[in-house]
């Protein structure tokens, strides 16, 4: 009686077991992403050379807008340090 009783302990487990596997299962498959087939013009670089007249553009760019130039400004956070 006292095996019947265990057998029957490890089968009601085993059972809970099987459901929550496949009800965790089937909620996963339930829950499907779809990628946006341009996902990869987002990951690809842009240009794989950098073109200098842009670069220098975005210096002339910051030198004109900023107050304190990036160099300066690095000085002075040195200088408090």
């Amino acid at each position: 009686m006292k095996l019947l009783k265990q057998v029957v302990y490890v089968l009601s487990l085993l059972l809970v077991i099987a459901l929550v596997w496949v009800g965790f299962s089937s909620y996963l498959q339930s829950q499907s992403v779809e990628i946006n087939p341009n996902a990869s013009n987002y990951t690809k670089p842009i240009s794989t050379t950098f073109d200098i007249d842009e670069i220098e553009g975005v210096t002339v760019r910051i030198e004109e807008s900023f107050p304190i130039s990036p160099q300066e400004f690095f000085l002075l956070t040195e200088e408090t340090n």
